[in-house]
């Protein structure tokens, strides 16, 4: 399995350990889907909150996030954690 790193605490492992967050075909940020680009994140509650918080995944899917998207893709997240 391909190794990847989380865009938050940097841990190094297997990607089936993290979400995948990637722009879909209308460039919304999208957990799972659309192609090219995209970022990981590790299933932690503490790695989701500083990709949100810091501009790391911004600056992991080379452009800007909006507030709307940032918070659907967090609600979602949040819910898979539980």
């Amino acid at each position: 399995m391909p190794e990847r790193t989380c865009i938050a605490c940097k841990r190094k492992t297997d990607q089936g350990f993290f979400w995948r967050v990637a722009r879909d075909i209308e460039g919304r940020v999208a957990l799972w889907k659309g192609h090219g680009r995209s970022a990981y994140i590790c299933m932690r509650q503490e790695c989701l909150d500083v990709a949100c918080a810091k501009g790391k995944l911004e600056r992991a899917l080379r452009g800007p996030v909006d507030d709307k998207d940032r918070g659907v893709l967090r609600e979602e997240l949040i819910c898979k954690l539980r």
